[in-house]
Protein backbone atom coordinates (compact mmCIF):
# COMPACT_ATOMS: atom_id res chain seq x y z
CA UNK A 1 0.00 0.00 0.00
CA UNK A 2 1.58 3.34 -1.28
CA UNK A 3 1.40 6.44 0.51
CA UNK A 4 -1.45 8.05 -1.44
CA UNK A 5 -3.41 5.41 -0.57
CA UNK A 6 -2.82 5.17 3.12
CA UNK A 7 -3.70 9.05 3.17
CA UNK A 8 -6.49 8.35 1.58
CA UNK A 9 -8.08 5.59 3.62
CA UNK A 10 -6.78 7.21 6.77
CA UNK A 11 -8.68 10.69 5.82
CA UNK A 12 -11.97 8.41 4.75
CA UNK A 13 -11.60 6.53 7.89
CA UNK A 14 -11.38 9.26 10.54
CA UNK A 15 -14.41 11.27 8.95
CA UNK A 16 -17.75 11.82 10.23
CA UNK A 17 -20.57 11.77 7.91
CA UNK A 18 -22.97 14.59 7.88
CA UNK A 19 -24.89 13.31 10.73
CA UNK A 20 -22.54 12.83 12.92
CA UNK A 21 -20.04 15.22 13.72
CA UNK A 22 -18.62 14.39 17.07
CA UNK A 23 -15.72 13.07 15.94
CA UNK A 24 -14.22 15.85 13.56
CA UNK A 25 -14.86 17.52 17.01
CA UNK A 26 -12.51 15.06 18.97
CA UNK A 27 -10.14 15.53 15.94
CA UNK A 28 -9.59 19.52 16.31
CA UNK A 29 -10.13 19.17 20.00
CA UNK A 30 -6.67 17.21 19.66
CA UNK A 31 -4.90 19.34 17.13
CA UNK A 32 -6.09 22.40 19.12
CA UNK A 33 -4.42 20.28 22.24
CA UNK A 34 -1.75 19.63 20.66
CA UNK A 35 -1.05 22.99 19.51
CA UNK A 36 -1.62 24.71 22.64
CA UNK A 37 1.01 22.60 24.40
CA UNK A 38 3.50 23.21 22.08
CA UNK A 39 2.81 27.33 22.13
CA UNK A 40 2.70 27.32 26.09
CA UNK A 41 5.90 25.14 26.16
CA UNK A 42 7.72 27.33 24.22
CA UNK A 43 6.63 30.49 25.68
CA UNK A 44 7.40 29.86 28.94
CA UNK A 45 10.72 29.19 27.98
CA UNK A 46 11.06 32.41 26.26
CA UNK A 47 9.91 34.66 28.94
CA UNK A 48 12.16 32.79 31.67
CA UNK A 49 15.31 32.77 29.29
CA UNK A 50 14.17 36.81 28.38
CA UNK A 51 13.47 37.36 32.23
CA UNK A 52 17.10 35.50 32.90
CA UNK A 53 19.06 37.60 29.96
CA UNK A 54 17.44 40.92 30.81
CA UNK A 55 17.98 40.70 34.23
CA UNK A 56 21.35 39.56 34.27
CA UNK A 57 22.24 42.47 31.92
CA UNK A 58 20.14 44.92 33.42
CA UNK A 59 21.97 43.86 36.94
CA UNK A 60 25.52 45.92 35.43
CA UNK A 61 23.62 48.84 33.62
CA UNK A 62 24.65 51.60 36.69
CA UNK A 63 26.50 48.92 38.53
CA UNK A 64 29.56 46.78 37.73
CA UNK A 65 31.05 43.32 38.33
CA UNK A 66 32.85 44.18 41.70
CA UNK A 67 32.14 47.40 43.30
CA UNK A 68 35.01 48.18 46.04
CA UNK A 69 33.44 50.66 48.63
CA UNK A 70 35.19 52.21 52.12
CA UNK A 71 34.35 50.74 55.13
CA UNK A 72 34.17 53.77 57.34
CA UNK A 73 32.23 55.59 54.06
CA UNK A 74 35.12 57.64 53.98
CA UNK A 75 36.87 59.01 50.60
CA UNK A 76 39.14 56.45 49.20
CA UNK A 77 42.10 58.43 48.29
CA UNK A 78 44.61 58.58 45.11
CA UNK A 79 42.58 57.21 42.32
CA UNK A 80 44.41 56.98 39.42
CA UNK A 81 46.90 55.33 41.33
CA UNK A 82 44.64 52.71 42.89
CA UNK A 83 43.01 51.88 39.28
CA UNK A 84 46.82 51.67 37.72
CA UNK A 85 47.69 49.11 40.97
CA UNK A 86 44.31 47.04 40.38
CA UNK A 87 45.05 46.50 36.36
CA UNK A 88 48.23 45.58 36.25
CA UNK A 89 47.85 43.23 39.20
CA UNK A 90 44.40 41.75 38.04
CA UNK A 91 44.45 40.93 34.29
CA UNK A 92 40.78 39.66 34.47
CA UNK A 93 40.09 43.67 34.92
CA UNK A 94 38.82 45.29 31.50
CA UNK A 95 37.79 48.10 33.13
CA UNK A 96 37.96 50.94 36.28
CA UNK A 97 35.41 53.73 36.92
CA UNK A 98 36.46 55.85 39.71
CA UNK A 99 32.82 57.11 41.35
CA UNK A 100 31.82 59.82 43.65
CA UNK A 101 28.53 59.11 44.70
CA UNK A 102 25.79 60.25 47.99
CA UNK A 103 22.08 60.21 49.19
CA UNK A 104 20.51 63.96 48.88
CA UNK A 105 17.37 65.29 47.54
CA UNK A 106 16.63 67.07 44.03
CA UNK A 107 13.97 69.80 43.69
CA UNK A 108 11.81 71.39 41.50
CA UNK A 109 9.25 73.83 41.63
CA UNK A 110 6.22 71.54 42.25
CA UNK A 111 8.27 68.23 44.23
CA UNK A 112 11.36 67.38 46.04
CA UNK A 113 12.43 63.35 45.82
CA UNK A 114 15.24 61.54 47.59
CA UNK A 115 17.87 60.57 45.48
CA UNK A 116 21.36 59.10 45.10
CA UNK A 117 23.59 61.95 43.30
CA UNK A 118 26.37 60.29 41.83
CA UNK A 119 29.86 62.59 40.11
CA UNK A 120 30.95 60.54 36.70
CA UNK A 121 33.74 61.52 34.40
CA UNK A 122 31.59 60.66 30.98
CA UNK A 123 34.74 59.36 28.84
CA UNK A 124 35.27 56.64 31.63
CA UNK A 125 31.48 55.60 32.16
CA UNK A 126 30.90 51.84 32.05
CA UNK A 127 27.22 51.87 32.94
CA UNK A 128 26.30 52.07 29.47
CA UNK A 129 24.42 55.52 30.50
CA UNK A 130 25.14 56.81 26.47
CA UNK A 131 22.99 54.11 25.16
CA UNK A 132 20.17 54.96 27.46
CA UNK A 133 19.96 58.68 26.78
CA UNK A 134 16.42 59.83 25.32
CA UNK A 135 16.81 63.68 25.01
CA UNK A 136 20.12 65.45 24.98
CA UNK A 137 23.33 64.16 24.86
CA UNK A 138 25.72 62.43 27.27
CA UNK A 139 28.57 64.51 28.09
CA UNK A 140 29.25 67.74 30.66
CA UNK A 141 30.77 70.94 29.17
CA UNK A 142 33.12 70.50 31.75
CA UNK A 143 34.19 68.86 34.87
CA UNK A 144 33.00 71.62 37.02
CA UNK A 145 29.67 72.25 35.14
CA UNK A 146 26.29 72.66 37.00
CA UNK A 147 25.08 70.28 35.16
CA UNK A 148 22.97 66.80 35.34
CA UNK A 149 21.41 64.15 33.58
CA UNK A 150 18.34 62.45 35.22
CA UNK A 151 16.01 60.03 33.93
CA UNK A 152 13.02 60.32 32.29
CA UNK A 153 10.53 58.92 35.10
CA UNK A 154 12.41 61.53 37.69
CA UNK A 155 11.55 64.10 35.01
CA UNK A 156 7.96 63.04 34.95
CA UNK A 157 7.67 62.95 38.79
CA UNK A 158 9.51 66.56 38.72
CA UNK A 159 7.51 68.25 35.72
CA UNK A 160 10.84 69.38 34.08
CA UNK A 161 12.33 68.85 30.86
CA UNK A 162 15.64 69.31 29.01
CA UNK A 163 17.17 72.88 29.73
CA UNK A 164 15.38 73.65 32.91
CA UNK A 165 16.99 73.79 36.46
CA UNK A 166 16.35 71.92 39.70
CA UNK A 167 18.23 72.02 42.94
CA UNK A 168 20.30 69.00 44.36
CA UNK A 169 20.58 68.90 48.39
CA UNK A 170 23.06 66.84 50.26
CA UNK A 171 24.75 66.72 53.80
CA UNK A 172 28.14 67.73 54.41
CA UNK A 173 30.58 64.70 55.17
CA UNK A 174 31.87 66.30 58.34
CA UNK A 175 29.64 68.41 60.34
CA UNK A 176 30.10 70.36 63.50
CA UNK A 177 28.70 68.92 67.21
CA UNK A 178 27.16 66.52 64.60
CA UNK A 179 24.44 68.69 63.54
CA UNK A 180 23.61 67.98 60.03
CA UNK A 181 24.65 70.66 57.45
CA UNK A 182 23.27 71.01 53.79
CA UNK A 183 24.85 71.44 50.97
CA UNK A 184 23.05 72.93 47.94
CA UNK A 185 23.62 73.62 43.99
CA UNK A 186 21.59 74.92 41.47
CA UNK A 187 21.98 72.32 38.03
CA UNK A 188 20.91 72.32 34.38
CA UNK A 189 19.54 69.44 32.74
CA UNK A 190 21.36 68.94 29.97
CA UNK A 191 19.74 64.75 29.19
CA UNK A 192 17.43 62.58 30.63
CA UNK A 193 17.59 58.64 29.77
CA UNK A 194 15.65 55.45 30.53
CA UNK A 195 17.15 52.36 31.49
CA UNK A 196 13.65 50.20 31.82
CA UNK A 197 15.06 49.43 35.16
CA UNK A 198 13.09 51.29 37.83
CA UNK A 199 15.14 50.80 40.82
CA UNK A 200 17.41 53.21 38.77
CA UNK A 201 15.40 55.53 37.10
CA UNK A 202 13.76 56.40 39.92
CA UNK A 203 16.48 57.66 42.16
CA UNK A 204 19.86 57.88 39.87
CA UNK A 205 20.86 61.47 38.79
CA UNK A 206 24.44 62.45 37.10
CA UNK A 207 26.68 65.26 37.92
CA UNK A 208 29.85 66.68 36.86
CA UNK A 209 32.44 64.53 38.86
CA UNK A 210 34.60 66.98 40.04
CA UNK A 211 31.79 69.20 40.53
CA UNK A 212 29.95 66.10 42.74
CA UNK A 213 33.47 66.30 44.63
CA UNK A 214 33.34 69.95 45.42
CA UNK A 215 29.62 69.69 46.69
CA UNK A 216 30.64 66.31 49.15
CA UNK A 217 33.20 68.29 50.24
CA UNK A 218 35.54 65.49 49.40
CA UNK A 219 39.23 65.56 48.41
CA UNK A 220 40.30 66.07 45.00
CA UNK A 221 41.54 62.75 43.37
CA UNK A 222 39.21 60.63 45.60
CA UNK A 223 36.28 58.56 45.14
CA UNK A 224 33.37 56.85 47.18
CA UNK A 225 33.95 53.69 45.20
CA UNK A 226 35.80 51.96 42.35
CA UNK A 227 33.48 50.11 39.45
CA UNK A 228 34.99 47.59 38.02
CA UNK A 229 34.56 45.23 35.02
CA UNK A 230 36.10 42.19 34.20
CA UNK A 231 36.53 39.96 31.26
CA UNK A 232 33.74 37.18 32.74
CA UNK A 233 30.95 38.54 34.65
CA UNK A 234 31.09 35.13 36.33
CA UNK A 235 34.64 34.84 38.26
CA UNK A 236 33.66 38.16 40.42
CA UNK A 237 32.64 35.73 43.23
CA UNK A 238 36.06 34.57 43.53
CA UNK A 239 38.47 37.61 42.38
CA UNK A 240 36.65 39.77 44.91
CA UNK A 241 38.34 38.39 47.70
CA UNK A 242 42.29 38.48 46.30
CA UNK A 243 40.85 42.66 45.59
CA UNK A 244 40.20 42.79 48.51
CA UNK A 245 43.40 41.33 50.24
CA UNK A 246 45.49 42.74 47.65
CA UNK A 247 44.38 46.83 48.77
CA UNK A 248 43.46 46.05 52.23
CA UNK A 249 41.79 48.19 54.99
CA UNK A 250 39.25 50.31 54.08
CA UNK A 251 38.56 48.69 51.48
CA UNK A 252 35.72 46.12 50.87
CA UNK A 253 34.33 44.46 47.68
CA UNK A 254 30.83 43.59 46.87
CA UNK A 255 29.88 41.53 43.48
CA UNK A 256 26.70 41.99 41.07
CA UNK A 257 25.49 38.75 42.88
CA UNK A 258 25.70 40.43 46.32
CA UNK A 259 23.90 43.11 44.93
CA UNK A 260 20.71 41.06 43.06
CA UNK A 261 20.85 38.18 45.00
CA UNK A 262 16.76 38.45 45.83
CA UNK A 263 16.61 39.14 40.93
CA UNK A 264 18.42 36.19 40.60
CA UNK A 265 16.99 33.85 42.93
CA UNK A 266 13.67 34.70 41.91
CA UNK A 267 14.56 33.62 39.03
CA UNK A 268 16.64 30.43 39.33
CA UNK A 269 13.13 29.40 41.39
CA UNK A 270 11.33 30.41 38.54
CA UNK A 271 13.25 28.07 35.66
CA UNK A 272 13.11 25.22 37.21
CA UNK A 273 9.19 24.08 38.05
CA UNK A 274 7.55 26.39 35.77
CA UNK A 275 8.60 24.22 32.21
CA UNK A 276 7.44 21.04 33.99
CA UNK A 277 4.51 22.39 35.15
CA UNK A 278 3.53 23.72 31.53
CA UNK A 279 5.01 20.57 30.13
CA UNK A 280 1.70 19.06 31.72
CA UNK A 281 0.19 20.28 29.40
CA UNK A 282 1.59 18.23 26.60
CA UNK A 283 0.93 15.36 28.06
CA UNK A 284 -2.87 15.86 28.09
CA UNK A 285 -2.69 17.08 24.53
CA UNK A 286 -1.16 13.26 23.59
CA UNK A 287 -4.08 11.79 25.92
CA UNK A 288 -6.61 13.52 24.18
CA UNK A 289 -5.40 12.22 20.49
CA UNK A 290 -5.85 8.39 21.75
CA UNK A 291 -9.04 9.33 23.36
CA UNK A 292 -10.05 10.55 19.29
CA UNK A 293 -8.59 7.59 18.01
CA UNK A 294 -10.09 5.30 20.41
CA UNK A 295 -13.19 7.12 19.49
CA UNK A 296 -12.73 6.75 15.77
CA UNK A 297 -12.37 3.01 16.31
CA UNK A 298 -15.72 2.75 18.04
CA UNK A 299 -17.24 4.93 15.28
CA UNK A 300 -15.77 2.82 12.66
CA UNK A 301 -15.34 -0.39 14.04
CA UNK A 302 -17.75 -2.06 11.36
CA UNK A 303 -15.92 -0.28 8.34
CA UNK A 304 -12.29 -1.24 9.73
CA UNK A 305 -13.99 -4.68 9.67
CA UNK A 306 -14.50 -4.58 5.84
CA UNK A 307 -10.73 -3.04 5.64
CA UNK A 308 -9.56 -6.27 7.14
CA UNK A 309 -11.93 -8.58 5.17
CA UNK A 310 -10.56 -6.69 1.58
CA UNK A 311 -7.46 -8.10 2.91
CA UNK A 312 -5.84 -5.21 4.98
CA UNK A 313 -3.50 -6.72 7.57
CA UNK A 314 -2.54 -5.72 11.24
CA UNK A 315 0.19 -3.66 10.23
CA UNK A 316 -1.77 -1.50 7.31
CA UNK A 317 -3.96 -0.96 9.65
CA UNK A 318 -1.57 0.23 12.01
CA UNK A 319 0.05 2.14 9.88
CA UNK A 320 -3.59 3.80 9.08
CA UNK A 321 -3.72 5.18 12.33
CA UNK A 322 -0.03 6.22 13.12
CA UNK A 323 -0.62 7.79 9.98
CA UNK A 324 -3.57 9.90 11.60
CA UNK A 325 -2.03 9.99 14.77
CA UNK A 326 1.20 11.67 13.03
CA UNK A 327 -0.66 14.25 11.24
CA UNK A 328 -2.75 15.09 14.38
CA UNK A 329 0.84 15.70 16.25
CA UNK A 330 2.69 17.25 13.47
CA UNK A 331 0.29 19.87 12.35
CA UNK A 332 -0.64 20.57 16.14
CA UNK A 333 3.18 21.02 16.93
CA UNK A 334 4.28 22.83 14.36
CA UNK A 335 1.24 25.66 14.57
CA UNK A 336 1.98 25.69 18.30
CA UNK A 337 5.31 26.68 17.36
CA UNK A 338 4.60 29.04 14.41
CA UNK A 339 2.33 31.19 16.97
CA UNK A 340 4.93 31.11 19.88
CA UNK A 341 7.19 32.57 17.38
CA UNK A 342 4.86 34.87 16.54
CA UNK A 343 4.17 36.32 19.73
CA UNK A 344 7.68 36.22 20.68
CA UNK A 345 8.42 38.66 17.70
CA UNK A 346 6.37 41.13 18.17
CA UNK A 347 6.77 41.29 21.90
CA UNK A 348 10.80 41.79 21.34
CA UNK A 349 10.01 44.96 18.43
CA UNK A 350 7.02 46.42 20.08
CA UNK A 351 6.33 45.32 23.41
CA UNK A 352 2.98 45.12 24.20
CA UNK A 353 2.69 43.21 26.95
CA UNK A 354 4.38 46.13 29.70
CA UNK A 355 4.50 45.07 33.33
CA UNK A 356 4.63 47.13 36.11
CA UNK A 357 8.47 47.71 36.99
CA UNK A 358 8.39 48.22 40.66
CA UNK A 359 7.28 44.03 40.99
CA UNK A 360 9.06 42.90 38.20
CA UNK A 361 12.04 45.10 37.68
CA UNK A 362 11.30 45.23 34.09
CA UNK A 363 8.78 47.69 32.10
CA UNK A 364 8.20 45.17 29.40
CA UNK A 365 7.95 41.72 29.51
CA UNK A 366 11.22 40.19 27.80
CA UNK A 367 11.32 37.20 25.48
CA UNK A 368 14.18 35.29 24.10
CA UNK A 369 13.52 33.45 20.57
CA UNK A 370 16.36 30.48 20.60
CA UNK A 371 16.40 27.75 18.38
CA UNK A 372 17.26 24.93 20.33
CA UNK A 373 14.06 25.34 22.31
CA UNK A 374 11.68 25.05 19.34
CA UNK A 375 13.70 21.48 18.45
CA UNK A 376 13.37 20.39 21.13
CA UNK A 377 9.85 20.94 22.02
CA UNK A 378 8.98 20.17 18.53
CA UNK A 379 11.01 16.56 18.74
CA UNK A 380 8.95 16.02 22.04
CA UNK A 381 5.90 16.95 21.10
CA UNK A 382 6.19 14.63 17.93
CA UNK A 383 7.79 11.74 20.68
CA UNK A 384 4.70 11.75 22.32
CA UNK A 385 2.46 11.69 19.52
CA UNK A 386 3.99 8.70 18.61
CA UNK A 387 3.80 7.05 21.97
CA UNK A 388 0.31 7.89 22.37
CA UNK A 389 -0.68 6.51 19.10
CA UNK A 390 0.65 3.53 19.11
CA UNK A 391 -2.22 1.86 21.97
CA UNK A 392 -5.33 2.99 19.68
CA UNK A 393 -3.56 2.02 16.22
CA UNK A 394 -2.63 -1.26 18.38
CA UNK A 395 -5.98 -2.05 19.17
CA UNK A 396 -7.82 -1.48 16.02
CA UNK A 397 -5.32 -3.58 14.62
CA UNK A 398 -6.73 -6.82 17.02
CA UNK A 399 -10.17 -6.03 15.88
CA UNK A 400 -11.67 -9.25 14.13
CA UNK A 401 -13.15 -8.91 10.68
CA UNK A 402 -16.51 -10.92 12.10
CA UNK A 403 -17.40 -9.32 15.05
CA UNK A 404 -16.18 -5.84 13.72
CA UNK A 405 -19.16 -6.07 10.49
CA UNK A 406 -21.38 -7.34 12.92
CA UNK A 407 -21.02 -4.06 15.37
CA UNK A 408 -23.31 -1.79 16.05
Amino acid sequence: MNFTTLKFISERLTKSNKRKKFLNFTLYVSLFSVMLGCMALILSLAILDGFDKSLHDNAVKFTSHITINSLNREPLPDIYGTISKLKNEFPQIKAVEPVCEREGLVKSKSLTEGVSVRGIYPELNLSGLKDFITTGEFKFSDSMAREIIISDRLARKLEVALGDEIVVITIKSSTFNNIPEPRIDKFKIVATYNSGMVQYDDILIFVPYDRALKLFEMPMYSASNYQIMLSDMHQSPLLVDSIEAFLRYPYFGLTVFNYHSSIFSWIEIQKKPIPLVLGLISIVAVLNIITSLLITIVEKTSTIGILRALGLNRGKIIRIFLYKGLSIGLKGTLSGLFLAYLFCYFQQKYGFIRLKGEIYFLDVLPVEIVAEHYIIVGLLSMALTIIATIIPAMTASKIAPLKAIQFK
